[in-house]
C-alpha cells in the first residue's frame, strides 16, 4: 500500500511544531469529543518529543564523557 503521508518527524523542532499545532487547535474547539481526541495526540507527541531530545542529550553526554 502506497503511503502518502509520512507521520514519523525527522527532528525534535518537528515535533515540536506540531506541539504547538495541536495545542492551538485544543484551545479554539469547541466540541468535546474533538477537543479530547486532540488532547489525546497532543499527549502522544510530546512523549514522542521527550524521548527524542533525552535520547539526544544522552548521546550528547556519551560524546563527551572520557
Amino acid at each position: 500500500m502506497l503511503n502518502l503521508i509520512d507521520s514519523a518527524p525527522n527532528d525534535p523542532l518537528e515535533l515540536a511544531e506540531q506541539c504547538l499545532a495541536l495545542a492551538s487547535a485544543v484551545l479554539k474547539v469547541n466540541e468535546a469529543s474533538v477537543k479530547e481526541s486532540l488532547q489525546f495526540i497532543l499527549h502522544e507527541k510530546m512523549e514522542a518529543l521527550f524521548r527524542m531530545l533525552y535520547s539526544a542529550e544522552g548521546e550528547i553526554n556519551q560524546q563527551i564523557e572520557p
